[in-house]
């Protein structure tokens, strides 16, 4: 453990020298004045934020101050997470899973879950991965679904033995985040990055993505070898020995409270469903259920819980990292990156394995810096001179980049896992280690059965 805190102490000042040396050498011609500014403090942050020398709602504050004093982006950009949709998704969710522990519906959902799921940690993990999974077929967020899940999951791993900080908390916290996100980038409407490339799409190439469409070329792989394979990475990674705790199957009749909240969160999930219809936003939603469960004599939690019992740190994590998006979009530090790759990489007609691989390389690279909502909205302006280079048809170049979302190699670009992280106080360190391992085991099972799967689709050639 010693060893781990030093080596970490030494990767984050080898990032904050680097950091120092971005922000005082000289701007190159032709860049943009904030650029390089930008890229220090995102430096700074990321750096923060993966090695844990400080706690993570630190790093964000340390983030937020050194942007907004360097002016590196206005206010209204460093501080946008403040008023984004998924750091009050977290509030909502830090709210309503206090209702759930004081109200006991924790433990009666629980009691049930632990009957139906099998015994074995690999049992666990799968079991919990597909009903995850299963979520993201009818709630169109995935924020929205981590803030439903992981509440449930931490009385689960509190009934299993598993305490925070364990490998088997971690470990199943992530199965439900990862369960309910990575393969539901396969289907169109269930993350914000699939919606954010639909609009870009049409509002710039006017190209509306048929579902069915998009569904048969990315679920099979993406979605499919999902389910299969990230349980499993998660076991080997996270393997433990439940514990569960003796004499907690008793079934008590149902309380006043447990009745409020089961009312309160099945009619957020109504409205999650039916966002379509009525276009309020998940995160308003979670809002609404949190302000109801707060409200005297009507809800079930006292609104002294705000000042005495609520930990405001995973909020201040989440705008943080959700203003480096912010940042790095805004500054042209993203753009700048991925025009620089595009100048030197080789793409050209009749060589599809390497411009599948290049075009992969600058989605990737474009998203550890911009977040992976963000990643569309500059690759797809990109998108026809990559189809001129390569010879291939634009809505090749348009999908590509696809699959660059379920092998990302840093918790802050997704959103959904930086929830997870927050609510379920877990190990950044661990949660980066898994994330590599399983973008390594893309790279070498998922990447090459996408490219053959979609050529035999007419997707990815030259023509």
């Amino acid at each position: 453990m010693n060893f781990s805190k030093h080596f970490s102490s030494i990767i984050f000042f080898i990032a904050l020298a680097f950091s120092v040396f971005l922000l005082l050498a000289p701007m190159p011609l032709g860049i943009a004045p904030k650029v390089l500014p930008a890229a220090a403090v995102v430096l700074l942050a990321v750096a923060l934020w993966s090695t844990a020398v400080v706690p993570s709602a630190l790093g964000s504050i340390i983030f937020l101050f050194a942007a907004v004093v360097l002016s590196v982006a206005p206010a209204s950009i460093v501080f946008s997470g403040f008023y984004a949709g998924a750091t009050w998704l977290v509030f909502g969710g830090l709210v309503v899973g206090l209702g759930v522990r004081r109200s006991g519906l924790d433990v009666r959902l629980i009691n049930t879950l632990l009957k139906r799921l099998p015994s074995s940690y690999l049992g666990i993990v799968y079991g919990i991965f597909f009903v995850a999974f299963m979520l993201a077929w009818v709630v169109p967020s995935a924020s929205a679904r981590v803030a439903l899940l992981v509440p449930i999951v931490l009385s689960l791993n509190k009934r299993l033995g598993f305490e925070v900080g364990s490998k088997g908390h971690n470990g199943l916290v992530l199965a439900s985040a990862m369960g309910t996100m990575t393969p539901a980038f396969g289907i169109l409407p269930s993350n914000v990055p699939n919606m954010a490339l639909f609009g870009a799409i049409e509002s710039i190439h006017g190209i509306r993505i048929a579902y069915a469409e998009y569904l048969f070329l990315n679920f099979p792989v993406i979605g499919i070898g999902a389910v299969l394979i990230y349980p499993l990475v998660i076991f080997v990674l996270f393997k433990d020995q439940p514990k569960p705790a003796v004499g907690s199957e008793v079934t008590k009749s149902w309380s006043i409270d447990e009745k409020k909240l089961l009312i309160i969160v099945m009619g957020a999930l109504f409205l999650w469903l039916t966002d379509t219809l009525h276009g309020v936003s998940p995160a308003w939603v979670a809002l609404g259920a949190a302000l109801i469960c707060l409200l005297p004599k009507l809800g079930l939690l006292p609104p002294k819980t705000l000042s005495k019992e609520m930990d405001y740190g995973p909020v201040l994590f989440v705008a943080g990292v959700i203003g480096l998006g912010a940042v790095a979009t805004h500054s042209g530090l993203g753009k700048l990156i991925a025009t620089s790759l595009l100048e030197v990489v080789p793409l050209e007609p009749g060589a599809d394995g390497t411009n599948f691989s290049m075009i992969v390389l600058i989605g990737t690279v474009v998203g550890i810096f911009t977040t992976m909502p963000a990643q569309p909205s500059i690759m797809v302006p990109m998108a026809s001179a990559m189809a001129s280079a390569s010879g291939w048809p634009l809505m090749s170049i348009l999908m590509a980049p696809v699959v660059t979302w379920i092998m990302f190699p840093f918790f802050y670009q997704a959103p959904p896992v930086v929830l997870a992280v927050a609510l379920g106080e877990l190990k950044i360190l661990w949660v980066i280690r898994m994330l590599l391992v399983y973008m390594i085991m893309s790279i070498i099972i998922l990447l090459p059965i996408h490219f053959l799967w979609g050529q035999s689709l007419g997707y990815f050639v030259s023509g």
